[in-house]
Order: C-alpha cells, then sequence, then structure tokens
C-alpha cells in the first residue's frame, strides 16, 4: 500500500487485537538497560581508549571538551544502533504495506515492527538522559529538546500500555518524528567533533559546517511535511487533547531544531571570518599571500 493509505492501514477498525508491542510493558526495563549500557560503554571502551586515539589533544584539551568529545561518540553509537534497529521497520510502516504487529524478520524474526520501534523509542530517552547529566554545560535550546523528548517518548509509550484509543496513531507519530531527529542528529554529531579535532582548518570545518545546514533544512522540511499529511490524514481521529498538544510540542521542536541549523550557519561565517583575519595580518606583517588567499581576500572584499 502506499503511504497514501497510511491511516486506513493503521486504523484500529483495520488492524488485529494484537498489542501495538508486547514489549511496551517492559519500557522501564529497556529505558534501564540502554542506560546501564551506556554507562559501561562510557567507562569499559570510551575512556581508556579516546585519549590514546586521540593523543594528540587529548591532554591539552579541557575537562569539557573531554567530556563533549566522550558524549558525542556515545551520541554516534547510540543513533547508528537506533538506525541499525529501526530503519526497516520505519520505512515498511510509513511506505509500504506493514502493521506494527507484523514481524520484522531482523534478529531470527522474532520480532515485531511494532517491538523493534519501542526499542529505539527507549533507546533515545536514555541517551538524553545520560547526556543532560554527563555533560557540563548544554544549551537551553538543548535542555529543552532533550527533556522534551523524553517526556514525550515516554507518555507516548505510557498511551500504549493503557491502551488509549489513539495511542496507536500517536506512537506512529512520534515514530516519525523520533526517527527523522535520529537521522538528522548524525550530520551534527559528526560536526561537533571535528570543531574540537579540527581547530584551525577553516576551509574543512566550513565544508562540514555548510553541509550539516543544509542537512538539518532539508530533513527538516521533510519531516514537516510528512507530520502535517500524517495529522491530516488521521485529524478526524485524533482526540481533541492531541488536535492542541501534539502540534504546539511539534514546532516548539521545529524551534529548536532551525536554532541549530542556524548554528551551524553561524559556525560557518566565524570560520570564514577567522580565515579572512588570519589573511589580513599575514597581508600587514608583510608575508606574500598564496593564490587561494589572494583569491579569498577578494572574496571576501
Amino acid at each position: 500500500m502506499p503511504f497514501s493509505d497510511f491511516a486506513v492501514r493503521h486504523s484500529p477498525e483495520n488492524n488485529d487485537p494484537a498489542p501495538i508491542s508486547v514489549l511496551a510493558p517492559y519500557s522501564n526495563i529497556i529505558l534501564t538497560i540502554s542506560i546501564v549500557t551506556l554507562f559501561i560503554v562510557k567507562h569499559a571502551i570510551l575512556e581508556p581508549h579516546l585519549p590514546h586515539v586521540y593523543a594528540h589533544m587529548w591532554g591539552p584539551s579541557s575537562e569539557a571538551t573531554k567530556r563533549a568529545l566522550l558524549t558525542l561518540h556515545l551520541a554516534a553509537l547510540i543513533r547508528a544502533v537506533m538506525v541499525a534497529i529501526g530503519l526497516y521497520p520505519f520505512i515498511f510502516i510509513m511506505f509500504g504495506s506493514s502493521k506494527l504487529s507484523d514481524p520484522a524478520h531482523i534478529f531470527g524474526g522474532r520480532l515485531t515492527m511494532g517491538d523493534c520501534i519501542v526499542i529505539a523509542m527507549c533507546n533515545l530517552p536514555s541517551f538524553y538522559i545520560f547526556e543532560i547529566i554527563h555533560r557540563s554545560r548544554l544549551s537551553i535550546a538543548t535542555w529543552i529538546h532533550h527533556v522534551g523528548s523524553i517526556l514525550t517518548a515516554q507518555s507516548t509509550l505510557t498511551l500504549v500500555i493503557h491502551g488509549h484509543r489513539n495511542a496507536r496513531y500517536q506512537f506512529l507519530i512520534i515514530t516519525l518524528w523520533g526517527f527523522f531527529d535520529v537521522v538528522m542528529e548524525l550530520a551534527p554529531v559528526f560536526a561537533l567533533i571535528q570543531l574540537r579535532l579540527a581547530r584551525g582548518h577553516h576551509d574543512y570545518l566550513c565544508f562540514v559546517y555548510k553541509i550539516t545546514a543544509v542537512w538539518l533544512f532539508v530533513l527538516n522540511n521533510v519531516q514537516t511535511v510528512m507530520f502535517i499529511y500524517i495529522s491530516w490524514m488521521i485529524w478526524d481521529d485524533w482526540a481533541l487533547a492531541f488536535k492542541i498538544g501534539t502540534p504546539m510540542l511539534y514546532a516548539a521542536f521545529k524551534f529548536s531544531q532551525w536554532q541549530q541549523a542556524y548554528f551551524y550557519v553561524v559556525l560557518m561565517r566565524s570560520e570564514l571570518s577567522e580565515k579572512l583575519r588570519k589573511i589580513a595580518l599575514k597581508e600587514v606583517e608583510g608575508h606574500p599571500l598564496s593564490p587561494e588567499e589572494e583569491k579569498e581576500k577578494r572574496q571576501g572584499s
């Protein structure tokens, strides 16, 4: 079935009595295991080995930089795991003919599509909980995004456990929301790692920040179009509280994500300004400029 049949395919009338996921009542255990796993990976793998991998910059770096770098590697790892678990179910639930109770055909076929998404829906909040505790500094926008994500995921799983009549629709909308959030964050994670590892490489960092800003801009628009379209399809069956609360919460998340995209535009401009400043300083000191530097000088004038 095409994407246009999403609402019909996932409506209560067209679904068997099977639950969204038999793992939903155990979401707290999954969340706890995920947090403990992050703790073990941090202490047993990253803390002993990152100083050797980044020996050229680890010693002089501040404690805040070390914490940030470690957290970013955990972020990359948890997102890679979530994409591995959730990509197949997401594609076939959103664009294929699958239902949440269908087998996922991964891990021996014992998990259903809904089971995989529940696992992913517990993994992302586990990382956000870990990050807001472990990081020494977080922006207000990041705080709002992380706390909102934790509450949204856990509230959705609560609706599923208690069998709310809109639980299936809400679960699927948060799946769409969360999947794009995970994929969108892959580029910023890479960019922030490079920010700490490639200081002074202005051309390279400008390119990374530009790609990151474009990545966020494009995926934000795709996510918003899909969110509006799905909301429109299920609007008549949606409870009033969800008609008001979900779009408002989504708008708040969009504000945070657009602010993040703008942040990388600012970083890109900052790198360009620093490069031009160094060219000007080199010229004042009487050093000859390379052809590339002459070109950059003319473009910056």
